[in-house]
């Protein structure tokens, strides 16, 4: 398994309009590192409605009208496409990912054909500590690095249990 770093920031213009009647819909910003090779991504996570509904590359609607069921909204639980995101160009790849507030967990799926990445990963979501003011400090992390993964480790039981378990199982298949 690649080593793999999620940093969620809380979206603050969520709910502002950048148009008219366009709305920011993504609750947490975010980041996905992976270190060997080195790629970035990047998250903007929405209700799951939206994120089925508004999908903007051709890559993420085909991928949607592949889905045999469409997806419902689940309280604590919000989706987003992957971008990879190289010297300040944003190209989609076929990956997404699901947060779970809920249970405290992250499912990451990167196919990112370009590099040859074809992963998954689920993994603990903690919260930070801004310990120095001023800096930017992530609201959220997720790692598989051992040194940031403390042995209280959130339980696993359940995880996406609601009536979009099928969904995540059915994307996970198709890849």
């Amino acid at each position: 398994m690649k080593e793999i770093t999620a940093r969620l920031w809380e979206n603050k213009m969520y709910g502002t309009t950048y148009g008219k009647g366009q709305y920011r819909k993504a609750i947490y910003n975010g980041t996905l590192e992976l270190n060997d090779p080195y790629a970035k991504y990047l998250l903007d996570f929405e209700e799951i409605a939206d994120w089925f509904h508004f999908t903007k590359a051709p890559l993420h609607q085909q991928m949607a009208k592949n889905l045999d069921n469409i997806p419902e909204n689940e309280s604590g639980v919000f989706m987003t496409w992957l971008y990879r995101y190289e010297q300040g160009i944003k190209t989609a790849i076929g990956g997404y990912a699901a947060l779970d507030l809920n249970k405290n967990r992250i499912l990451i799926q990167v196919d990112d054909q370009d590099l040859q990445i074809s992963e998954h990963w689920e993994l603990p979501v903690r919260s930070c500590i801004a310990r120095i003011p001023g800096k930017p400090t992530p609201a959220l992390i997720a790692t598989t690095l051992v040194e940031l993964n403390s042995p209280q480790k959130p339980s696993t039981n359940g995880a996406f249990i609601g009536g979009n378990k099928q969904l995540l199982e059915e994307l996970i298949s198709r890849v």
